[in-house]
């Protein structure tokens, strides 16, 4: 694997594990398109993305249907300039639902506001089971590898 490649694994799993808030993107459930939604979003362990969604929402209406989505990450976003030049991350891959207390744990120390919501009937926790990732790393720096090459980074 060439420099640039490691370089932007490297920068991606750095970017997994302090990222906040990304766009799920499901098959949504009525009109069978493509449907993003903003999330709050945590890592559990192995960079392992989760998120607490209600079942009242489009999207976890969505997961419940077809659990394959995408889920996009960004870093913060310039305040000049281009963002479109800015590292971000999609990752693809299955969610289900969560009852493991360190991933409620993870999700919670990210989000603690969420402390008030997360016990709700209509909440649950999701973790996805990543299988792929597409980095962009900046201006022509495009780059897809399986999830399993960021872990081993």
């Amino acid at each position: 694997m060439d420099g640039q490649k490691r370089e932007s694994l490297s920068a991606a799993k750095a970017l997994l594990a302090k990222v906040r808030t990304g766009t799920l993107s499901v098959i949504d459930p009525e009109a069978g398109g493509a449907y993003g939604a903003l999330v709050n979003v945590a890592v559990a362990g192995q960079l392992t993305p989760v998120i607490l969604v209600s079942t009242l929402s489009r999207h976890t209406q969505g997961l419940l249907k077809n659990p394959l989505a995408s889920l996009m990450v960004h870093g913060d976003l310039p305040q000049d300039g281009d963002p479109l030049t800015q590292l971000r991350a999609t990752i693809t891959g299955r969610f289900q639902k969560s009852d493991d207390g360190s991933v409620r744990a993870a999700y919670l120390t990210h989000h603690p506001y969420a402390a008030m919501y997360a016990d709700f009937g209509d909440f649950s926790f999701w973790r996805m089971q990543p299988e792929k990732i597409f980095i962009v790393a900046g201006f022509g720096r495009v780059h897809s590898f399986d999830f399993a090459d960021l872990l081993a980074a």
